[in-house]
């Protein structure tokens, strides 16, 4: 049987402390980095039979998006994040996958931009929170059932 989940039942929070957590309005996509490491040319005039040699550089976890739908607190939250001088804490809490108490967490920090999209006259506005990165991202996988 299969372990896949699906995204339904995961929540995106944000903090400004580390410590407590809101979570982010109208939320309509999970929020997981995905880390990248630079590679960084190292070949010489004595590289093995002419190839290319390269060692591991820094790691990166880029710029992600959160879909939303706008609320104003929304958008009033992510203004007062994008304001501040310091990354704010994100905390994405997947639902339990099968056979798990507790769902896994990934963890890490980031400068918010707040984007509203303006859609047709009958369409609901949306709010997608560009989120650019700084530091490390934690995983900590999710408890086993009892």
């Amino acid at each position: 049987m299969s372990q896949q989940i699906i995204a339904y039942g995961a929540t995106v929070e944000r903090s400004l402390d580390g410590t407590t957590y809101t979570e982010i309005p109208e939320a309509k996509g999970v929020a997981v980095p995905i880390v990248e490491t630079d590679f960084l040319d190292a070949t010489s005039l004595d590289s093995p039979n002419g190839f290319r040699e390269y060692v591991k550089g820094l790691k990166d976890a880029g710029v992600i998006s959160v879909p939303c739908g706008y609320t104003a607190d929304g958008y009033e939250q992510q203004l007062a994040d994008q304001a501040s001088s310091t990354p704010a804490y994100y905390r994405t809490t997947m639902k339990a996958a099968p056979g798990q108490a507790t769902g896994d967490v990934f963890e890490f920090r980031g400068f918010p931009t707040p984007q509203l999209e303006a859609g047709d006259v009958g369409d609901l506005v949306g709010m997608t929170i560009s989120i650019r990165t700084t530091g490390d991202v934690t995983w900590t996988k999710g408890t086993a059932a009892a």
